[in-house]
């Protein structure tokens, strides 16, 4: 089973509004695989459970467009670079051994100001679609 879900979750992070990037582990390399092709060729397109996300590099972007059914990825060379390596770190290939939950954080611009990006750490919950503000 591959989940890939994202959410705008009000007061998340400590308190603070966030967005959260919830994987399993093919939903890791898919995800992956997705952000590597659009930072090669500039955009990319996944379509997984009635949500298309669409990766798109642009230079100084860090942002994410949420809908319910389209999340467009909005995010520089570099910013795609790190969501890249840390995914690599939450890999079944990872070179460091590691596999199973975890999860890294992400400074964006907007919805929020934290990506949350996790691994087999919420995938039995699901959350309530809360529109970005």
């Amino acid at each position: 089973m591959k989940v890939i879900r994202v959410n705008y979750l009000p007061e998340f992070h400590f308190g603070d509004d966030a967005v959260l990037l919830t994987l399993d582990g093919p939903g890791v390399d898919q995800f992956r695989a997705a952000v590597v092709s659009a930072a090669r060729r500039g955009s990319a397109t996944l379509d997984h459970d009635g949500v298309l996300h669409d990766v798109r590099i642009e230079p100084g972007a860090a942002h994410i467009d949420l809908t319910a059914t389209r999340v467009v990825w909005r995010l520089d060379a570099a910013k795609a670079a790190e969501i890249s390596a840390g995914l690599a770190g939450l890999s079944d290939e990872s070179e460091s051994g590691t596999t199973g939950s975890g999860h890294f954080y992400v400074d964006m611009t907007r919805p929020a100001d934290t990506l949350v990006v996790s691994r087999d750490e919420y995938v039995d919950v699901i959350y309530p679609w809360y529109p970005p503000p």
